[in-house]
C-alpha cells in the first residue's frame, strides 16, 4: 500500500468566523486524501469519500438489473456448489442443463449400470501384461447400450430454436495454481482389482477346470428355461450388440463335457441360472425405458410449445437468461474471494488516525468532531492518545452501550499491557471497575449524564469524549446540553470530544456557535469490500424476485416483505456456507431479538454440524460474546446473528460477509395514538443511510469483505440521512426525574437540547410522576409542607437559574416549576424506572425492605422464565408441550396466587440458595435452571440489579439488610398476598378488568378493558404464565406492548375480588380526594382515585373508610421518620430515639410492625367491608389524603 499522505487543514477566513458573546466560532476542517490503491472499495470512478458518498455515488451508478419470471423453482432444484473452488470449476458444466427433462436424462446417463456375468477376457498377445479396456475390463450386459442413448437422448432435449449459445464462464478457484490443476482434472476410473485377482483371469487348468464344471450346471437347464433366457427379440433389438460378441456365449452353454478342448477360454463365464427372471434387473430397465420415454415426450412437447406457445417461449429464453446470469455472477464472486487472505486475528491493528493533528486540534478548540470509517480506532486510539498526554488528564469516554463499554476498556487496558481498574476502568450501572486513581473511564452515556447532574459546576474531567454520537440517545441528548451550557458560559475547563462515523457535522457546528470548533473528517479504506444489493444477490442466489417499489415511501414495512428478506438471507448463509472457508465468518443484522431467534433456531436445527450460531441481542451477556470471538471450531462456520446491537464499536475481526436485511425494530410514537405515548410499540422500520454505512464498516477493516444489502440499489436514496432522534419516540419519566436535580422543571432542559421530545410524551411524563408522589407542582397548596431541604442540592441553584434564563429565550410564555419529593429522591438513586422504584419505596413502609427490593429488581428485569423447546434427546421443537411445562413449574413456584412476579421472586431465592449451595458452579447451575425451565442470564441479572439497589440506597437511608435468601423465603411464603397487593399499586395505571374469556369451542379469545385507559388488551400466549384470565378478574400486568390498537399483557397478577383491587388502592396511592355523607341507610365516604388523567370513585362505609383513614395516617408517620433517618443518619440509635420522641414519633420497627399487621388484618376481614366503584358527579371531594412527609410540630 502506498504511504498515507498527510492531511490538509482547511481554515475558515476571517470573514467565515462568526463572533459570538461566548467567543469566536472558528471551524476548522481537516481533510485526510484517500490513497488510490484502495479506492475500488468506495466509488466507481477512482475517487476517495467518505461512506455517505459511497453511498451516493453507488444509488447513481448501480441500476436495476434485468428482470426474469418464471423459473424460480427450478433454480430453486439446482445443486449448489460445496465449495468455492468445486463451484467455479462446475459452473461451466452446469449450463449446459436447461430443462428438467435434461436433468433426468443427465442423472440415467450417470447411473451405474446392473450387475453383468463376469467372464474372463482374453489377453492381447500384441500388449503382453498390460491392461486394456477394451479386453480386460468386464462385458456389458445387453442393456449396456442404453447409457449410450440416454446421454444421446440429453444432447437430443437441448432446445433447437435458443437464438444464443449459453456462454462459458470460468471462474478461478480460491485455491493454489497447482491445486486448482488438480481441482480441474478429471481421473480416469480405475479398477480396485488386480489383473491376477480374479481365479477366472489365470490362464491355467484350474480354471479350464472350473469353466466346465459352470458349462456342465448350464447345460442340465431345462430347455424351457433356456428358451425363456433365449427368446427377447425386442431386447436384442433395443441393443445393438453385434453377433460375434453373442456367440461365444452360445457356443458355451452348447458345449460338451467330454473333453476340455470343446470350451477353450470363453468369453463371458455363464451366470448361475435362477428360478424365473430378475426381478431387480427387469425393474431397472423397466424404470430406464420409461424414462427415456418420458424424456422423449418432454421434448416432443418443448419443442411444440416452442414453435406455438410465445409466453412459453419467453420464459424459457428469461430462465436461460437467469442461469447465464447467475453463473457469471458466480463466477466473479469466486475470482474475488479467491484473493481472500486468512490472517492471525490476534495480531490485527486497527488504528489507523493521524493522532498528532487531532491532539493538536483538541488542544487549540473547545469542541472537536472526529468523523472516520468504522474500524479506524478512535475508540480506543484518541482516549489513549488524550490519557497519555500529561498525568494530569482525567478522561472519560462513553458508549451507548454496556457490552461495549466494558470490552473497549479491556481492550485499552491490555494495550497498556495493565488490569483494568488501574489507569483505564469502566463504569456501568451496577458494575464498576476504578478507583479515584483512574484517569480514563469508560461510561454509558446515562451514567456519565447521573454523574454531571451530581455537580455540574465542578466537572472532574479534562476532556469528555462522547463516542458513537450519531445514535442521540435522551440521555446524550441532555448530557451535550448541558455541556455546551458550561463552555459557553465557562462554568467548568474541559475538551469535549464528538466521534462518530456517520454524522451531519455542519447541522451540529451552527448549534455550537459561539465556540470554537473543529472538524477532522478521515475516508481511507484500508480493505476493499464488495457490495452486493438486492438485486446483485437475487442474481448471484439465481432468485427471480423483484422488490415492491416506493419501499420507504410506504411508512410500514409488510410483514411479507420481512418474510420474503429473511427467507433470501437463509439461502444466502446456505450459498456462502457451502463455498466460503469456514475461518471466514458472517454477521447478519437482524430487525430484533425475536428474528435472532427464529434464525438461530432454523441454523441448530438445519445446518448444526456446519455453523456455530451466535445470537447477539440486549440480553445477551457481554462474556458469551466474547467467549463466542475467541471460540474456533473445526469446519464450522461462525455465524453471528445480531441486532443493531452490533452497529457500534466492536470489531469482529473475522467476519468477512455482513448480510444486511436493512431493518431495525425501534419505538414509535404517533401523535393519533394517545397508546403509543404511554406505551410506544416496537415497530419494524427501514433503516438510515447512516446506518447502513455504519453496518458497511463492521468489514473491510482488517480484511476484504462482503456486504450484502438486501435493499434494491435504486430506492437508497429513498432511505433517510439520519435516523430519527430517539427521544422523539421515547418515554422520558425516568429522565424527567432525573433533570429535577439541577432545574426546577425538565422541560427546560429539553427545550435546549438538538433533538426534544413530543409534547404529548413530556405532558404524560409528568402527569405520571405527579400521581406517583414523585413530584410536587410548586403552586400547590400542600408543596410547601412537602419541601424536604435535605435532600437538595444547594449548589445547583446557579446552574438552576441558568437552565431556566436560558430556556426563557427560547419560549414566548412562563415555565412553571415543581420539585421532587422524598419518594422522587428514592427512585432518583436506584437504576430502575418510576413504577418498580415504588416498591422499594413500599417496601421502607412496611418493614419489608429486602423482599420489596427484589420485587422491584424483578419486575425490572422481567420474567425469568424460558420456553426449553428441545431437550438433547429430541431434534424436533415441541412449544406447546414446552409452554404447558413451564407454566406447571410456575404455578408450583407461585404460593398459590395467581401472580406471576410471585413466582419468579420465589424462583430467584431458590436460585440464590443453589448458588450457595454449589459454591457458583456455573454449569451445575445451568442444568439446574433447565430443569426448571429457568433462564441463568436473567436470574444472574435479576441478582446484580438487587446487589445494586442495595448498595445504592445504604448511604440515602438506613434499612435492615437480609442477605439469607432461607429467611427472605420463609418471608415470602408468609407474606406472598401483601407482595401482590403492593404490585398492584405500582403498576395501577396499567390495570385491566376482563370482559369475555376465551373458548376454545366458541374460538373466542380472552379481551380486557384498561380501568384507566381506553385500550383494549389480550394476553399475550408467547409468554408462559401461571394464571388464565376468567371473566371479571382484574388484571396487573407488569408489560404492555402495543400491537396496532391492542395491548399485548404479560407478567401479570390476577385478582378475582374488586373490592381487593379498590382496597389496595385507597390504602397505598400517595393522593386521595375524599368526603363523607350521611343519608337513611348511614355515613359513608366517597373517595376519588385519579391515575392516567382518567379519575374513579370508590365508596365504602363508614367503619372501612375510617379504617383506611387512620391506616394512611400511620404510613405519614412512618414518612416523617424516614425523613428524620435520611436527615440524621450519623447519629447513634439512642441519640436518634431521643429526637423521635422529642416529635412524639415511635421508632421505625414499631410502626413497621403496626402496618403489616394492620395490612393483613383488613385483606383478611375484606368480606365485611364495603368497596364499591360508583358514579360521582358533583365535585364536592375537597378532603385531600396525602402519604406526607411534612414533620410534625416538636415538643419543647
Amino acid at each position: 500500500m502506498p504511504r498515507r499522505p498527510g492531511p490538509q487543514i482547511k481554515r475558515a477566513s476571517d470573514k467565515e468566523r462568526k463572533d459570538g458573546a461566548g467567543g469566536s466560532h472558528d471551524k476548522v476542517n481537516v481533510d485526510v486524501p484517500t490513497p488510490s490503491s484502495a479506492d475500488e472499495q468506495w466509488s466507481t470512478n477512482k475517487q476517495g469519500g467518505n461512506v455517505l458518498q459511497w453511498l451516493a455515488q453507488k444509488t447513481d451508478a448501480v441500476a436495476p438489473a434485468p428482470t426474469s419470471r418464471g423459473a424460480v423453482e427450478y433454480l430453486n432444484q439446482a445443486k449448489k456448489p460445496k465449495s468455492y473452488a468445486a463451484a467455479a470449476a462446475s459452473s461451466t458444466a452446469k449450463a449446459k442443463l436447461s430443462t428438467p427433462a435434461d436433468r433426468l436424462a443427465e442423472k440415467a446417463a450417470d447411473k451405474p449400470p446392473a450387475k453383468a456375468p463376469r467372464s474372463a477376457p482374453a489377453k492381447d498377445p500384441a500388449k503382453p501384461g498390460r491392461r486394456d479396456a477394451a479386453t480386460e475390463l468386464p462385458k456389458a450386459p445387453p442393456r449396456e447400450p442404453a447409457k449410450e442413448t440416454a446421454k444421446d437422448a440429453a444432447r437430443a432435449a437441448l432446445p433447437k430454436e435458443t437464438p444464443k449459445a449459453t456462454p462459458k464462464v470460468e471462474a478461478q478457484p480460491a485455491v493454489a495454481p497447482a491445486a486448482a490443476t488438480e481441482a480441474t482434472a478429471v481421473p480416469r476410473p480405475r479398477s480396485k482389482a488386480s489383473p491376477t485377482a480374479s481365479p477366472y483371469l489365470k490362464q491355467s487348468d484350474d480354471a479350464v477346470s472350473k469353466l466346465v464344471l459352470i458349462s456342465a450346471a448350464k447345460a442340465a437347464i431345462t430347455p424351457a428355461a433356456a428358451t425363456n433366457t433365449a427368446d427377447k427379440p425386442e431386447k436384442a433389438s433395443a441393443t445393438p450388440t453385434s453377433a460375434a460378441t453373442a456367440a461365444p456365449l452360445k457356443s458355451v452353454q452348447r458345449s460338451s463335457v467330454s473333453t476340455p478342448a470343446d470350451v477353450a477360454r470363453p468369453e463371458v463365464p455363464p451366470p448361475r441360472r435362477v428360478r424365473g427372471r430378475r426381478r431387480d434387473d427387469d425393474r431397472a430397465i423397466r424404470a430406464q425405458q420409461r424414462m427415456e420415454q418420458e424424456q422423449e415426450s418432454a421434448q416432443r412437447r418443448h419443442e411444440e410449445a416452442m414453435r406455438t406457445d410465445a409466453e412459453y417461449k419467453q420464459r424459457f429464453e428469461s430462465m436461460q437468461e437467469m442461469q447465464a446470469a447467475m453463473q457469471m455472477s458466480q463466477a466473479e464472486f469466486f475470482a474475488k474471494y479467491s484473493r481472500q487472505e486468512t490472517l492471525l486475528l490476534n495480531h490485527v491493528v486497527t488504528e489507523r488516525l493521524d493522532m498528532p493533528v487531532i491532539l493538536d486540534l483538541v488542544d487549540q478548540h473547545d469542541v472537536v468532531f472526529i468523523c472516520t470509517d468504522t474500524g479506524s480506532g478512535k475508540s480506543t486510539g484518541v482516549p489513549k492518545a488524550l490519557l497519555e498526554l500529561s498525568p494530569d488528564t482525567k478522561v472519560v469516554s462513553t458508549q451507548p452501550r454496556r457490552t461495549a463499554t466494558v470490552a473497549i476498556a479491556s481492550r485499552v487496558a491490555s494495550l497498556r499491557r495493565e488490569p483494568v481498574g488501574e489507569d483505564v476502568g469502566y463504569w456501568i450501572r451496577g458494575d464498576k471497575r476504578g478507583d479515584e486513581q483512574t484517569r480514563l473511564w469508560y461510561m454509558t452515556s446515562y451514567t456519565l449524564l447521573l454523574r454531571i447532574l451530581e455537580n455540574p459546576a465542578e466537572l472532574p474531567f479534562t476532556h469528555i469524549v462522547l463516542d458513537e454520537f450519531h445514535e442521540r440517545q435522551p440521555d446524550l441528548e441532555v448530557t451535550v446540553a448541558l455541556l455546551r451550557l458550561a463552555l459557553l458560559n465557562k462554568t467548568s475547563h474541559f475538551k469535549l470530544v464528538l466521534m462518530s462515523a456517520t454524522l451531519n457535522t455542519e447541522d451540529w457546528e451552527e448549534y455550537f456557535a459561539g465556540l470554537r470548533v473543529a472538524t477532522y473528517k478521515q475516508s481511507e479504506p484500508e480493505h476493499p469490500i464488495h457490495d452486493y444489493f438486492l438485486e446483485d444477490t437475487c442474481t448471484l442466489l439465481g432468485t427471480d424476485y423483484q422488490a415492491p417499489p416506493h419501499l420507504v415511501s410506504r411508512g410500514v414495512v409488510e410483514k411479507d416483505t420481512v418474510d420474503k428478506h429473511f427467507y433470501l438471507a437463509q439461502n444466502l448463509i446456505l450459498f456462502l456456507n457451502s463455498c466460503s472457508n469456514p475461518v471466514h465468518s458472517i454477521l447478519v443484522f437482524l430487525p430484533g431479538r425475536a428474528q435472532v431467534e427464529a434464525m438461530s433456531t432454523w441454523l441448530l436445527t438445519q445446518l448444526s454440524h456446519r455453523v456455530d450460531a451466535v445470537p447477539w441481542h440486549s440480553a445477551v451477556n457481554l462474556s458469551e460474546i466474547e467467549a463466542a470471538m475467541k471460540r474456533h471450531l473445526p469446519r464450522r462456520q461462525k455465524v453471528y446473528l445480531a441486532t443493531d446491537i452490533a452497529e457500534v464499536s466492536i470489531t469482529l475481526p473475522d467476519v468477512v460477509h455482513v448480510i444486511d436485511l436493512v431493518l431495525v425494530k425501534r419505538p414509535k410514537i404517533s401523535k393519533e395514538s394517545p397508546a403509543s405515548i404511554q406505551y410506544p410499540p416496537l415497530v419494524t422500520q427501514w433503516i438510515s443511510r447512516g446506518s447502513v454505512a455504519q453496518r458497511r464498516g463492521r468489514i473491510g477493516r482488517v480484511q476484504q469483505g462482503f456486504y450484502f444489502c438486501l435493499f434494491p440499489a435504486a430506492q437508497i436514496a429513498d432511505l433517510p440521512a439520519y435516523s430519527q432522534p430517539p427521544i422523539e419516540n421515547s418515554r422520558i419519566d425516568e429522565l424527567s426525574l432525573h433533570c429535577l436535580q439541577v432545574v426546577n422543571n425538565p422541560v427546560a432542559i429539553f427545550s435546549l437540547c438538538h433533538g426534544q421530545p413530543l409534547v404529548e410524551a413530556i405532558a404524560s411524563s409528568m402527569n405520571t410522576l405527579t400521581q406517583l408522589g414523585c413530584i410536587l407542582d410548586a403552586r400547590d397548596p400542600l408543596s410547601a409542607g412537602e419541601r424536604v431541604e435535605e435532600i437538595y442540592n444547594r449548589q445547583n441553584e446557579r446552574w438552576s437559574r441558568m437552565i431556566m434564563a436560558a430556556a426563557q429565550a427560547e419560549v414566548a410564555t412562563d415555565i412553571p416549576e415543581y420539585q421532587y419529593t422524598f419518594v422522587g429522591r428514592i427512585l432518583q438513586l436506584i437504576p430502575v424506572s418510576p413504577q418498580p422504584g415504588m416498591l422499594v419505596f413500599f417496601g421502607f413502609l412496611t418493614g419489608l425492605e429486602s423482599l420489596m427490593i427484589l420485587a422491584a429488581a424483578v419486575t425490572s428485569s422481567l420474567s425469568p422464565f424460558s420456553i426449553n423447546a428441545s431437550d438433547g434427546r429430541q431434534r424436533h421443537f415441541n412449544v406447546p408441550r414446552a409452554m404447558e411445562e413451564t407454566e406447571n413449574v410456575m404455578r408450583d413456584l407461585c404460593c398459590g396466587l395467581r401472580s406471576d412476579i410471585v413466582a419468579a421472586m420465589k424462583a430467584t431465592l431458590l436460585f440464590r440458595i443453589e448458588q450457595q449451595r454449589h459454591s457458583d458452579n456455573v454449569p451445575t447451575l445451568r442444568q439446574w435452571c433447565l430443569q426448571k425451565h429457568l433462564s441463568y442470564d436473567k436470574l444472574m441479572a435479576i441478582v446484580d440489579l438487587e446487589s445494586h439497589i442495595k448498595f445504592e440506597l445504604a448511604e440515602f437511608v438506613p434499612f435492615r439488610n437480609i442477605v439469607e435468601a432461607e429467611r427472605l423465603l420463609e418471608q415470602l411464603d408468609k407474606l406472598a398476598s401483601m407482595v401482590a397487593v403492593m404490585t398492584n399499586v405500582a403498576f395501577v395505571a396499567q390495570s385491566l378488568e376482563v370482559t369475555s374469556e376465551g373458548n376454545a369451542y366458541t374460538n373466542s379469545k380472552e379481551m380486557a378493558l384498561g380501568i384507566f385507559s381506553d385500550l383494549t388488551a389480550v394476553p399475550d400466549i408467547h409468554s408462559p404464565s401461571c394464571l388464565r384470565w376468567q371473566e371479571g378478574d382484574i388484571i396487573i400486568p407488569v408489560q404492555l406492548n402495543l400491537i396496532f390498537d391492542k395491548l399485548l399483557a404479560s407478567f401479570s397478577t390476577a385478582i378475582a375480588s374488586p373490592k381487593q383491587f379498590w382496597m389496595s388502592l385507597l390504602l397505598f396511592s400517595q393522593r386521595v380526594q375524599y368526603a363523607t355523607f350521611s343519608d337513611d341507610d348511614g355515613t359513608f365516604h366517597v373517595f376519588a382515585l385519579s391515575y392516567g388523567g382518567k379519575e374513579r370513585y370508590v365508596e365504602v362505609d363508614e367503619i372501612s373508610g375510617y379504617v383506611v383513614l387512620e391506616f394512611r395516617r400511620k404510613l405519614s408517620s412512618i414518612c416523617e421518620v424516614l425523613r428524620l433517618s435520611h436527615a440524621h443518619r450519623l447519629l447513634y440509635e439512642e441519640d436518634f430515639d431521643a429526637l423521635l420522641s422529642s416529635y412524639s414519633l415511635p421508632p421505625l420497627p414499631e410502626l413497621q410492625r403496626e402496618v403489616i399487621t394492620g395490612l393483613v388484618s383488613i385483606f383478611n376481614n375484606l368480606e365485611d367491608m364495603t368497596a364499591d366503584e360508583v358514579e360521582h358527579d358533583e365535585d364536592d371531594l375537597d378532603v385531600v389524603s396525602l402519604l406526607s412527609f411534612a414533620l410534625p410540630t416538636r415538643a419543647s
